[in-house]
């Protein structure tokens, strides 16, 4: 079986692991779903894997798991690196470098973007209604807290910031590093893959 081959089984069956994965996570949103004899199969299959990133406290974000969304990447990324492998004429360092690269910032990307549109919601909200208290509303402001005073923080050189100010702050910091970021993987990608080997 040549090399291309190979790639492309594992290719294909680590996509269908990504989609009974998704389904086992979708399943936990709905009640009961989890405990039917679907649910449980699912369950076996999956929650070893999946239990590998609950492990990660970094991961958890106030009421945010972002477990479940990291396994997903992780098996998107093998995924799509073993596509590319077979797909790919001949192999190089460089390629596989700017593959990883590739893969590494559409995980951290979805991350910061994720945390864009909840700034930018919360924001929207904040100047929308006068008052910003309840349930949603004050569990997503302790998520968000110490990332928001951190950003802003940086700029205001430790002075009070009102907390409309100091979203607003995180939010055009938070749109700056992805910027930055993108450039940067953009211009080291470009690298790679002029590497010779």
């Amino acid at each position: 079986m040549p090399l291309s081959r190979l790639f492309q089984l594992l290719a294909s069956a680590i996509s269908l692991y990504t989609t009974i994965c998704f389904i086992r996570i979708i399943l936990t949103w709905i009640p009961g779903a989890q405990y039917s004899k679907f649910g449980r199969i699912l369950s076996s299959i999956c929650d070893p894997y999946l239990n590998l990133f609950r492990g990660f406290r970094f991961l958890r974000v106030g009421m945010f798991d972002l477990s479940p969304a990291i396994a997903l990447c992780v098996l998107i990324a093998a995924s799509s690196i073993l596509g590319n492998l077979a797909a790919a004429k001949s192999f190089t360092l460089g390629g596989l470098l700017a593959i990883v690269l590739y893969l590494v910032w559409s995980v951290a990307s979805s991350i910061l973007g994720f945390l864009i549109i909840l700034l930018v919601i919360r924001l929207i909200v904040l100047l929308m209604r006068k008052d910003r208290y309840g349930s949603i509303w004050d569990s997503l402001d302790r998520s968000l807290n110490p990332i928001v005073f951190r950003m802003s923080s940086f700029f205001t050189r430790g002075k009070p910031t009102p907390y409309k100010n100091a979203l607003i702050i995180a939010a055009i910091t938070a749109a700056g590093i992805w910027i930055a970021l993108r450039m940067i993987i953009t211009m080291l990608i470009g690298i790679c893959q002029r590497l010779p080997i």
